[in-house]
């Protein structure tokens, strides 16, 4: 296998090193390279990389810019200072653009992104050594030039370059064979001609300057008419390279004249991808929006402008809510879709002199330029909010989301770019906080309860390992007899110095800060114990209901995790019943119906908790194994004493009693709640009438709704 690879690929010979830290990935990379190569070898540092390389016959480095001993850009420089004569192809995961740029610039060949696919980096590595091959030659034919004529034409002929000699008048007098396939002049149309005549004249005065200078070992850069066929003309880029531009004085007989020498190369690609290089500093990669960078010059422009001209300027932070949920719904590659999508709605809003840009994985930022006034702003972010808010189609589901919009004013709420920016995140944050899907202005008050915010943050991080975290049970009874038929578990945060704290006053804190699915696990634990625990005592407690929040459900292993928790515990299945969201479908309808499919199969019971509030659609509720619908509270409230009847609870009464679903209705507080209640068929109750959440030590076996009241 190796013979044949040596013998159908020129350069399966040649030398190359791997220098990368990670050792799994080092290994992995050698494996994939020597399928070709025979000589590949490994470090795990800088220090013996340039050990290696001070030894000399190295084709082809593969560096890593992050090593432990020395910085790649370090080792870059190292071996530029060193003259050490090798490729260097840098595979780093450095999203950084300023790494590339500084790579290419210390003299690496190439630069390729972690993750990469195989096929890339063979492909990256062939190109890498072809260029080195052509490098050697071309210095090759630099060191023959000063010994033979003829291998001075072999060579020069032979030159992927277009390589010429000038007389005084900068006419041709030698030109290679590449000029027909770079510019489409032959030998015999430049011979005798001023180079001058092939360029642009626009370029022509500036050439003709530079080239007086012969020897000053520079880049000149121009344009030449390009000659494809006898009827089109265009545009062609090339640099002169002046490898050794000097006035060179030949002996012809007596006579002694004076010439120049130079190379030209096509630099198209060259060009295209310093203005891709470019292009990525300034942009998002996925979406194609300015990033972080251009929208804080944007944004610093129109500042210097609106404070000129005495003008507003609004800036707007938008984070699309629950994103996550989706995009761990449907995967990585979906997800970014999604925000593609998003990303297109909230720019067909705006107008051609605003800005969006992508600062985060799913924040936006947007620059108003010069809006009349804040109204104005207000109902741009209004718009912004009902894009959203209409369906996304991925993957041929439907995907609701929804977006919080937080605005900043200049002058009035900052007057540089940081407070600006700062403060639209602070109102974002607190429309997120009031129930997000909407928009609002930054207010001073914001900024103290923002502090306040971070701190919070700070100290939920420490409550559960300080099991600062309780469970209180609520009763639940049933509508005719009073009967106690199950219990609620209700998490609450007994905090060292604010006292016990409902979950409304932190709950939307843990889900911002990712740590939902710790807390909810632990809840399903901490309320398999407490059954445990009774059932030990023989005091069994009835059925529990716990709540579990829609990113939760959307976990890969939360089905395996609640039975195993249920079984290690010794809990009946059907004891246990999960309360969900109408959220939880909006995502993805399909997979959350498979897991619910999973635990109907096992005997949990679910509940779909505050019916009628959210997503609302009868057709899942049709498909799904949902044991119960629970009336949310707000529409028990309506229940009043002068005004004894609801329609939306008939609704909902009507809408359980078609699909024969179980019926509980909470937040019940009064006889006459109740008495409706039960007239209309629903079977369970709970709320304050019946029993105030409280902790298990405080309930009694024996008459356990006396205890609670």
């Amino acid at each position: 296998m190796g013979s044949m690879l040596r013998k159908d690929y020129i350069f399966a010979g040649s030398k190359l090193l791997i220098v990368d830290d990670e050792p799994r990935l080092r290994e992995s990379v050698s494996a994939l390279l020597r399928s070709r190569f025979s000589q590949v070898h490994t470090c795990d540092g800088g220090q013996p990389a340039l050990s290696q390389l001070m030894a000399g016959g190295i084709d082809l480095m593969l560096l890593d810019l992050h090593l432990g001993d020395i910085n790649g850009l370090d080792l870059l420089a190292m071996i530029r200072r060193a003259g050490i004569d090798t490729a260097v192809l840098v595979v780093s995961g450095d999203i950084a653009i300023d790494s590339a740029i500084g790579a290419l610039r210390l003299g690496a060949t190439d630069f390729l992104r972690k993750p990469y696919e195989p096929e890339e980096l063979l492909h990256r590595v062939d190109m890498a050594l072809q260029r080195r091959h052509l490098k050697l030659s071309n210095q090759e034919m630099a060191h023959q030039l000063h010994h033979s004529e003829r291998m001075h034409r072999a060579l020069v002929e032979a030159s992927p370059d277009l390589i010429f000699t000038l007389d005084a008048n900068l006419c041709f007098t030698f030109i290679n064979d590449r000029s027909h396939d770079l510019i489409g002049y032959s030998q015999t149309d430049l011979l005798g001609r001023s180079i001058l005549s092939t360029i642009v004249p626009a370029d022509i005065e500036r050439v003709r300057y530079a080239l007086e200078f012969v020897g000053t070992q520079r880049m000149i850069e121009f344009r030449v008419v390009c000659r494809r066929d006898e009827a089109e003309t265009r545009h062609f880029e090339v640099n002169l390279v002046p490898i050794e531009l000097d006035s060179m004085l030949l002996s012809d007989g007596s006579v002694r004249t004076s010439r120049l020498y130079g190379i030209a190369r096509d630099v198209t690609d060259k060009k295209r991808t310093q203005e891709q290089l470019t292009y990525l500093a300034y942009h998002d990669v996925l979406t194609g929006l300015p990033n972080r960078v251009l929208f804080r010059d944007r944004l610093g422009l129109a500042l210097v402008q609106a404070k000129r001209s005495g003008s507003k300027v609004a800036t707007m932070f938008v984070d699309l809510d629950h994103f996550k949920l989706a995009n761990d719904t449907f995967g990585h590659l979906k997800g970014d879709e999604l925000l593609k999508q998003a990303a297109y709605r909230l720019h067909q809003i705006l107008r051609e002199t605003d800005t969006l840009a992508r600062v985060g994985g799913d924040e936006f930022t947007i620059l108003l330029s010069d809006p009349r006034s804040k109204e104005d702003a207000g109902f741009v972010a209004s718009k912004l909010v009902s894009a959203v808010a209409t369906p996304f189609l991925v993957d041929g589901h439907e995907v609701f989301l929804t977006a919080s919009v937080g605005i900043a004013m200049y002058p009035e709420d900052g007057e540089d770019i940081e407070t600006l920016l700062r403060h639209a995140d602070i109102a974002m944050y607190n429309i997120k906080a009031l129930g997000r899907n909407g928009f609002g202005f930054f207010l001073p008050i914001m900024d103290e309860t923002s502090s306040r915010r971070l701190g919070l943050e700070s100290e939920i991080r420490c409550a559960l390992e300080q099991k600062q975290f309780v469970l209180h049970y609520q009763p639940q009874v049933d509508a005719k007899t009073r009967q106690l038929v199950g219990y609620e578990a209700l998490i609450r945060w007994r905090h060292p110095t604010k006292g016990l704290m409902l979950p409304s006053t932190f709950l939307d804190i843990v889900e911002d800060i990712g740590m939902m699915t710790v807390l909810t696990y632990w809840v399903i634990k901490e309320a398999c114990q407490a059954m445990h625990a009774c059932q030990r005592n023989s005091q069994p407690l009835p059925r529990l209901s716990v709540n579990v929040p829609p990113v939760v459900l959307a976990e890969n292993d939360f089905c395996e995790y609640l039975i195993a928790t249920l079984d290690r515990y010794g809990i009946a299945h059907p004891s246990f019943e999960i309360e969900i969201t109408e959220n939880a479908f909006i995502a993805d309808p399909q997979t959350i119906a498979l897991k619910l499919a999973s635990l109907a199969m096992e005997g949990v019971r679910v509940a779909i908790d505050d019916f009628g509030t959210q997503y609302s659609s009868l057709n899942y509720l049709r498909h799904l194994p949902v044991t119960a619908l629970k009336i949310d509270q707000s529409f028990v409230r309506e229940i009043k004493k002068d005004q004894e009847d609801s329609p939306i609870v008939r609704a909902i009464v009507a809408i359980a009693t078609g699909l024969s679903l179980h019926l509980i209705a909470e937040g019940v507080e009064t006889e006459i709640q109740a008495s409706f209640l039960e007239s209309l068929g629903v079977h369970e109750m709970q709320g304050y009438l019946f029993g105030k959440p409280k902790s298990l030590d405080m309930i009694d076996p024996v008459n356990s709704l006396e205890s609670l009241r």
